[in-house]
């Protein structure tokens, strides 16, 4: 039997570095396949379910993928769309390591909150990491990468505010991290949730070094958050400028399918004064997986998949309203693969 997580997952070189943004509606997933002296080392950044939106179910595509486990775990907030499907995944496959932005939700958002909670009971504080902004690199295998957020002194300020308070600002204490690889390096920027808030007062001007990344996911599923509270208020841009990025992966699923209208067309218009639209991709929209690999020399490629979603993903779960929505064949186009050689 074809066994398409390895097909699509795992790469042919031993030293390429692999991000691959997965398709799970309105949520994320990122998984990371990364060199290493031990061989390859597995990272699963945040999880979803989504039925509704045909969002890829992961328990049986990391089956598939995995022989030995994840070797940690990621979670850059505890919100359902982040979390949710971790009990049921820690249930069938073996996870090493937690990393969290350590936010602790109270009164009624502590729900999903305590499955993450299990997971870090299951594997012991002492295979635990909660992350801390820091302008100090570190590495994981071959792979650098920089923590940007949440800052100490702001998970202090935050965690210190009543329970309605607190749970507001969840978005200002999002984990931000990025990725480097490759001696031409190249940057893979994950940004969670982290409001413009976050950006504005905690981020941007302190890590103004560490923001240069080829490919950034968009904050928060292609929502307004990243440069406004409001739609009609003056959007926040100067960590886009800071970013100089050139590939965007926006993980949402069609706008007319999201509770939340993710992506914004408010977000969507900005981004697109930044990015070619060649360049963006909204998994969602073609029930599509991003690959984005890099090698050793920084020569990098990126490229869309849809058999990941076709093989994996939820089927006969859409709304209502979703019923009629035209859904797009499997075909291969020039955006499925883009060399990139070693810009």
């Amino acid at each position: 039997m074809t066994n398409t997580a390895k097909n699509v997952l795992v790469p042919a070189d031993d030293n390429t570095f692999r991000i691959c943004f997965l398709y799970v509606g309105q949520g994320d997933a990122t998984l990371l396949s990364i060199p290493s002296t031990e061989g390859r080392k597995w990272m699963l950044i945040d999880c979803n379910v989504d039925k509704k939106a045909e969002g890829i179910d992961l328990v049986p595509l990391l089956k598939d993928l995995l022989d030995d486990g994840l070797d940690a775990f990621v979670n850059t907030h505890p919100h359902k769309d982040h979390l949710c499907g971790l009990d049921c995944i820690s249930e069938e496959i073996d996870i090493r390591e937690v990393w969290h932005s350590g936010f602790e939700p109270k009164g009624d958002h502590v729900g999903t909150y305590e499955k993450l909670i299990d997971l870090i009971e299951k594997v012991g504080e002492e295979n635990t990491t909660v992350l801390r902004g820091t302008r100090s690199e570190a590495e994981i295998g071959y792979v650098k990468y920089d923590i940007l957020s949440p800052a100490e002194h702001v998970s202090n300020d935050i965690m210190s505010g009543t329970d309605d308070e607190v749970n507001k600002r969840i978005h200002e204490h999002c984990a931000v991290i990025r990725f480097k690889y490759g001696t031409n390096e190249k940057q893979v920027l994950i940004t969670g949730d982290a409001d413009w808030v976050a950006w504005k007062e905690h981020i941007t001007e302190y890590h103004k070094e560490r923001l240069p990344s080829t490919i950034l996911s968009a904050v928060h599923h292609g929502s307004r958050t990243f440069f406004m509270e409001k739609e009609d208020d003056e959007p926040y841009l100067t960590h886009l400028d800071k970013m100089n990025s050139t590939y965007l992966v926006v993980s949402a699923p069609r706008q007319s399918e999201s509770k939340h209208e993710h992506p914004h067309t408010v977000a969507m218009n900005l981004y697109k004064n930044y990015f070619e639209e060649s360049n963006i991709f909204h998994l969602g929209e073609n029930r599509e997986c991003v690959i984005v690999d890099i090698q050793e020399d920084g020569a990098y490629s990126i490229k869309t998949d849809k058999e990941l979603a076709k093989t994996y993903g939820f089927k006969e779960e859409k709304s209502t309203s979703n019923q009629n929505a035209p859904t797009t064949p499997y075909t291969k186009t020039q955006l499925d693969r883009k060399p990139m050689g070693g810009q």
